[in-house]
């Protein structure tokens, strides 16, 4: 079913859309020099290909050319990445196979989120918008020496843009279907000693799943964001730069639905009033704070010290409706908040042979989530079947009134089970690059890190009013659910380990690197208090070793890298939820390995037009080993064997004082699992995104019409979840065809 567009927003100007992408490409002169590609992975400046490790990289103007501006989109250009997005609140990242996406308390990353240089990893406060930014780096396989212990399978880098002297703004407005609303911009300046910058975005747009229970259409957003920076510079050798986030979702929720009423329009999905949810409608309020001061001082020209502080807190709240239909059945909310500090002090050597840093971090967290559950005792009690005796059919919702002679039409049921957990890291890591030859460079990186975790338990389960009537003293869930009275709960561990690096560089020639890695993971222990006892699962250990080719083709405008990659892991940590209770476990899954190979390009074929492209395959599971238990031979969650992308950018006079500008891409990902049990699978999914408009040969203004899944796909982002474990899994849709008309204006220097 293709789902309609929704407002007064015009069809025709797809036709528009398409014309532009289609017009003939004019014969030019490829450049002779591609722009070089710097990063900072290795904590310093250096070109792309001089990075012995496989990275991606998209700077602020190639962002803003592809019209990427959310996670979700920016996995489309990156091979081997997959960002899955229920909520602003849930997200999951996948590299090379492997899913970062633990939402609880006591959980740890597997995927480093860094924000100008500090870890925000931690899942409920790990998304921000996407805006204003100089460049993203993705960088692969475990990095503990670069991105802490949270990178034990990559790190996804965002350098928000600096503050400059010279004054510049910029304005976009923007509106589309589904009642989409966009306003962003930034404005910057200042003197030699003192530069400010202050930007902003706000962006709303209705749901695309209509919701016929009376509250609002749901999966769609409402976001504010702004971001005050300043950069000091008392000398030419010191720089000071204070960054100010600040995140603001009130999302309308997310539609868990079932099967029967996918694509359909016609959820029925709501909370009632309660007083354990938090809200009484499905939504998110979800607030992020977050202040980084970084100093940069250049002793001389072959030392530099840095040191980075931040400090982040979040305040996250979402309620849902689990069931995905119309009972009031399964009614959740979590309400998650924490706050997290880091201090990271590092100095950089250089020298005709030898590059490098040494340094020390300290991170520590303090994070809670509340779990609250609403339901009405006749309608759960029917829909699970245990009041089948009575001759009471499933999911009727005049159970209670059956079993209470109609005295009673509902009873409402209320509990809540909550976790916590206390976190702290010391590291102290190293990293040296020598030049052996002109042609030979070897690296050596080490991370010796100490950690301290503590975690707590507490739950209250009120016993069921019908189920004593019964003779029954139980809650809703016959005790599958640890009832500690409200009392808390707690357990510790601490941990060492030493995470090495080794890494050979060659240069081929002037164009051409060859590189080979070897490198150590490691994710924390895992407390688990939901069983209501103690359960220490054992550090997920992944050894990882690639081989990897960079650099440009035959002195032509075209880049590429090639990467290929052997991981080996133990003590693979799952996340499944309990089939009986629907609470979240971690799990050790035992060994498990993952081999694959990336592709990426860069070309110019012509002044006007840049096409990118990249690929990965991946062969990634639970090893079959008897060993390994339930889940030996099982393919990761989230897991696609093949993802890839094709995208372009374009660009040509039309008149003395207009260009005529496109771009697009495509993006494809073969078939799904959607949880380690391999229940739910969906098949391999290709959208297209397409984007024409005319501006200013200045750029000083820009006119541009987007649609994103042109051709209105339908797909599922999710499947299961917290329903299937109850017997009524659910699914989120995709987002259909969306379609949107923005204007930017740009004044000052650019």
């Amino acid at each position: 079913m293709n789902h309609p567009l929704k407002g007064s927003f015009p069809l025709s100007i797809l036709a528009t859309l398409v014309a532009a992408a289609a017009l003939p490409l004019q014969a030019q002169t490829a450049p002779e020099n591609l722009e070089e590609v710097i990063v900072t992975a290795q904590k310093r400046a250096q070109s792309i290909v001089d990075v012995p490790v496989t990275i991606s990289s998209l700077d602020g103007d190639t962002l803003e050319a592809l019209g990427i501006d959310r996670f979700d989109t920016l996995s489309d250009m990156v091979p081997g990445l997959v960002v899955q997005q229920q909520s602003v609140n849930n997200n999951g990242y996948v590299i090379r196979g492997i899913t970062s996406d633990d939402g609880s308390a006591p959980g740890a990353a597997r995927v480093s989120v860094y924000l100008n240089g500090t870890d925000v990893s931690r899942s409920r406060a790990s998304y921000f918008e996407v805006y204003d930014m100089e460049r993203v780096e993705v960088v692969k396989g475990p990095q503990a020496t670069l991105f802490g212990t949270a990178a034990s399978i990559g790190a996804m880098s965002f350098i928000t843009a600096k503050p400059q002297q010279d004054f510049a703004s910029s304005l976009t407005v923007g509106a589309g279907n589904y009642d989409m609303r966009k306003l962003e911009g930034m404005v910057t300046g200042g003197n030699k000693m003192l530069q400010g910058r202050l930007a902003f975005t706000t962006r709303e747009r209705a749901g695309y799943v209509e919701n016929t229970s009376g509250e609002a259409d749901l999966n769609g957003y409402e976001r504010e964001a702004f971001r005050p920076s300043l950069r000091i510079t008392p000398s030419e050798d010191l720089t000071i730069d204070l960054v100010y986030n600040y995140d603001k979702a009130t999302d309308p929720g997310t539609a868990f639905v079932s099967r029967e009423l996918l694509f359909t329009d016609d959820a029925a999905l709501s909370v009632p009033d309660n007083n354990v949810l938090g809200m009484n409608d499905v939504g998110v309020d979800r607030t992020v704070k977050d202040f980084n001061a970084t100093v940069s001082w250049d002793i001389n020209d072959q030392l530099v010290l840095t040191y980075i502080g931040a400090q982040r807190d979040y305040d996250s709240l979402e309620a849902f409706d689990a069931d995905g239909t119309g009972f009031e059945m399964l009614n959740f909310s979590e309400d998650a908040s924490g706050d997290q500090t880091s201090h990271e002090l590092r100095l950089n050597f250089s020298g005709e042979r030898i590059n490098g840093f040494v340094g020390a971090s300290y991170f520590e967290e303090s994070a809670d989530q509340f779990v609250g559950f609403a339901s009405e005792e006749g309608t759960f009690l029917s829909c699970a079947g245990a009041l089948a005796a009575a001759d009471i059919a499933s999911c009727n919702t005049d159970a209670t009134a059956l079993l209470t002679g109609g005295a009673i039409a509902a009873l409402p049921y209320e509990s809540h089970f909550a976790n916590s957990a206390d976190n702290s890291n010391l590291s102290l890591f190293a990293d040296i690059a020598y030049q052996v030859t002109p042609n030979l460079e070897a690296t050596v990186g080490a991370r010796l890190v100490k950690e301290e975790r503590e975690s707590g338990y507490y739950s209250a389960l009120p016993n069921s009013a019908i189920l004593a009537s019964q003779g029954i003293n139980s809650d809703l869930f016959f005790g599958l659910i640890p009832n500690t009275g409200g009392e808390a709960l707690s357990g510790d561990t601490d941990n060492s380990a030493l995470l090495p690096r080794f890494n050979l560089l060659y240069a081929l020639n002037d164009s051409v690197n060859v590189y080979a890695t070897v490198s150590r993971g490691e994710r924390s222990k895992v407390i688990d208090m939901s069983s209501g006892t103690e359960s220490i699962l054992p550090s997920e250990e992944i050894d990882n070793y690639e081989l990897g080719i960079k650099g440009r083709l035959a002195n032509s405008p075209l880049d590429y890298s090639l990467a290929a990659f052997y991981q080996n892991y133990e003590n693979f940590q799952v996340n499944v939820i309990d089939q009986d209770s629907g609470q979240t476990r971690t799990e050790n899954a035992g060994s498990a390995t993952n081999t694959g190979l990336e592709a990426e390009l860069r070309w110019y074929p012509t002044e006007q037009l840049q096409l990118v492209a990249n690929a990965a395959w991946i062969d990634a599971g639970i090893d079959s080993d008897a060993g390994n238990g339930t889940y030996a031979g099982n393919q990761f969650r989230l897991q696609p064997e093949l993802t890839a992308a094709v995208g372009y950018v374009y660009e040509t006079p039309i008149s003395g004082a207009l260009l005529l500008t496109s771009s697009g891409n495509w993006s494809y990902r073969s078939s799904v699992y959607f949880d380690i049990a391999n229940q739910y699978e969906e098949d391999a999914v290709d959208l297209l995104s397409l984007r024409a408009g005319i501006a200013a040969s200045d750029r000083n203004w820009a006119l541009t019409l987007a649609a994103t899944n042109l051709l209105d796909e339908e797909y599922i982002m999710d499947a299961g979840n917290t329903g299937g474990s109850f017997g009524f899994p659910t699914y989120i849709a995709g987002a259909p065809r969306m379609v949107s008309v923005e204007f930017n204006k740009r004044f000052g220097a650019f």
